[in-house]
């Protein structure tokens, strides 16, 4: 029996929707090294990632209306490609409005895909639900895997390093998301 195609969509929509949540998770472990590292208070740091779930929040009904327009798988590549993106910004950042910078637009990425590939895994099945529900597993599995990479990484090389990590899964996806 052949694989079916919407297999593969669904498949990709998970990993995708697991990497959008990883990005999110990614700071939070490595939390006190940032504050080390750039002198700034935990009320700083928490404006920023305050910062970047709004965004998120923001981004979910352009998402859709996006994806209307352009294509769902347009919109989730966007969202990939530009979480991926300002992943490796937040790695980099020089100084911490740079790095509040990227957290909002980390968000602000990442918030464009669950809208996006829930429309486009609903069109590929008849059962909604249930690939509504396999979908959703990408974001419990980033948040029992990601606090514990990300802080081994962490502590281990570094928070730019444990970051960096997500954009090592993210860029992958993407080109798998836009080979498929």
């Amino acid at each position: 029996m052949k694989w079916p195609h919407r297999n593969t969509v669904l498949t990709l929509c998970v990993l995708a929707f697991f990497v959008t949540m990883a990005a999110r998770l990614a700071i939070s472990p490595v939390a006190t090294l940032v504050i080390e590292e750039f002198r700034v208070s935990k009320s700083l740091l928490g404006l920023a990632l305050s910062g970047m779930w709004l965004a998120y929040a923001v981004t979910q009904f352009p998402s859709g209306v996006l994806g209307s327009k352009y294509g769902e798988r347009v919109v989730i590549l966007a969202a990939v490609g530009g979480m991926s993106v300002f992943v490796v910004t937040l790695a980099i950042s020089p100084m911490f409005p740079v790095f509040v910078l990227s957290c909002v637009l980390l968000g602000g990425f990442a918030g464009l895909h669950y809208p996006a590939a829930t429309t486009l895994i609903t069109r590929s099945f008849d059962e909604a639900g249930t690939v509504i529900g396999v979908h959703g597993f990408g974001a419990p599995l980033a948040g029992l895997a990601t606090p514990v990479a990300v802080s081994w990484l962490g502590v281990r090389y570094g928070w730019r390093a444990a970051i960096l990590s997500v954009a090592v899964v993210g860029v992958p996806i993407f080109a798998l998301f836009y080979a498929r």
